[in-house]
């Protein structure tokens, strides 16, 4: 029962918010993220949060940047794929 109660607070948190709002908080999530160096965890929190979110999709081109900038660990590359989101 508790992952239930867990999944219907994360609905109601989702239609609280803005689309703007829900991407900037995902974007501060994955640029801590970055921020620590863990740039593969940075681009997957990002990629994984734009598909939470109904109004949120993303062409798999545009996840492609993401995907080649943390497996060559480009950190500026993975910034700016985190920081174009809007």
């Amino acid at each position: 029962m508790a992952s239930l109660d867990t999944g219907l607070a994360r609905v109601f948190a989702l239609s609280a918010m803005t689309r703007e709002q829900y991407v900037q908080r995902c974007k501060e999530n994955a640029l801590t993220l970055l921020r620590e160096g863990r740039i593969g965890e940075a681009v997957a929190s990002m990629m994984m949060d734009m598909r939470k979110h109904p109004d949120c999709g993303v062409p798999h081109e545009v996840n492609a940047i993401g995907v080649f900038a943390a497996e060559a660990g480009e950190m500026a590359l993975a910034r700016a794929y985190i920081d174009g989101f809007n």
